[in-house]
């Protein structure tokens, strides 16, 4: 699905658009030109679905060389070593959760509490990956003749990061799990969800007013994408909090 002139939405799960598997997150794909990125890589659960969306776009899968992680919940990295040994793909991912995803930690992703909960299948498995280049705060990720700016973005959890791309002339946000259309949030019971590092979080995105927002769930925003992070961050500052998507 062609969002703009150089992102394309090629996978959504069961709390997004359902174009692919039901484990995975929105996986949208940056379009450089001469290269291209996935971010994020799903939940590894039927992959070459998200590979034909992008061959039907007219994308050859040679092209799409880098796959960037927002952070190591299984529905948005669980896919990252399928691509990687698929296509070749170099993995990019903060440099905390670096470790996490090298070894397949279920108990640093929380995928062992997600599975306890029922969220994942009790057979659900999480492949390491070796990450190829770490990153955070103020890196630059190049695509092509795109360049992703990496914005340290904690509280959902541990090791996550939002990337910030502009386009068309306009400030865009590949937000994760950070903030959604709404101004919703996803806070969990997990062990590394910080409502105090969200908060924070979220007042500096909205500081930096976001025409378009793509996130790692439900809808995306091609316009006033700010308006949806200010009312996330209006909730924080009356000590209350956000929705939950």
């Amino acid at each position: 699905m062609r969002i703009s002139e150089r992102i394309h939405l090629v996978g959504s799960g069961k709390f997004g658009m359902e174009l692919s598997d039901p484990t995975d997150c929105n996986v949208y794909l940056a379009d450089g030109g001469a290269e291209c990125a996935l971010i994020d890589a799903g939940g590894g659960v039927d992959p070459e679905r998200i590979a034909a969306r992008i061959e039907r776009a007219g994308i050859g899968m040679d092209r799409v060389r880098t796959c960037v992680l927002t952070h190591a919940h299984a529905d948005h990295a669980a896919g990252a070593r399928y691509w990687r040994d698929r296509y070749g793909m170099r993995i990019v991912a903060a440099a905390e959760a670096a470790p996490w995803l090298a070894r397949g930690d279920m108990d640093k992703t929380s995928l062992n509490h997600a599975k306890r909960g029922g969220v994942y299948p009790p057979d659900f498995a999480f492949p390491s990956c070796p990450v190829d280049l770490a990153v955070g705060e103020g890196d630059t990720v190049a695509v092509g003749d795109l360049s992703l700016e990496v914005i340290d973005a904690p509280g959902h959890s541990r090791g996550h990061i939002a990337l910030a791309l502009t386009e068309e002339g306009a400030r865009c946000l590949f937000a994760g799990d950070t903030v959604f259309a709404g101004g919703k949030i996803v806070a969990q019971y997990v062990w590394d969800c910080s409502i105090e590092k969200y908060a924070a979080t979220v007042a500096k995105l909205n500081r930096m007013r976001f025409d378009r927002l793509y996130p790692g769930h439900g809808p995306f925003l091609l316009s006033r994408a700010y308006q949806h992070i200010e009312k996330a961050h209006l909730c924080f500052e009356r000590l209350e909090l956000p929705p939950n998507l």
